[in-house]
């Protein structure tokens, strides 16, 4: 079964900085080193060293300590533009769930008149047989 695309993915599309933002937005109190994003992400240590530099000069994550030898990183919830990425995923997620529910009950109002449809049909082929049934036993008593 193919993995559900999350919001930041869809809207943002799936560069390495965006896996890397979409990762860290998944786990918000959560610290990682570059080994663990490298392993969760899927990406060369090469780029998420690279990412990483970047979205610390765009304060969009926080180095939050060191585990050893390597640094640890968190999103940075307080960034104007990690706030408006979130809001930005929200929204949609919001219009995509109204629109969901809206085609549910329309499918549902849709099944619900082809059932009665169904039901006027088979009373009408009921209503005919039975007709022909009744014309039939008339014939045979006139004979």
């Amino acid at each position: 079964m193919p993995q559900a695309e999350s919001g930041i993915i869809s809207l943002y599309g799936d560069s390495p900085r965006m896996k890397l933002l979409d990762y860290l937005m998944t786990f918000p109190k959560n610290e990682f080193t570059p080994p663990e994003i490298v392993k969760a992400v899927g990406m060369s240590r090469t780029t998420a060293f690279r990412e990483i530099s970047k979205l610390l000069d765009n304060e969009m994550i926080l180095q939050t300590g060191n585990i050893g030898k390597s640094p640890t990183y968190t999103i940075n919830i307080k960034s104007p533009m990690i706030y408006s990425m979130q809001k930005l995923v929200s929204h949609r997620s919001k219009k995509n769930a109204t629109s969901q529910i809206k085609n549910q009950t329309l499918q549902k109002y849709l099944k619900d008149q082809l059932d009665s449809i169904d039901k006027l049909y088979n009373r009408e082929t009921m209503l005919k047989t039975e007709l022909k049934l009744t014309r039939n036993m008339i014939k045979e008593i006139q004979v």
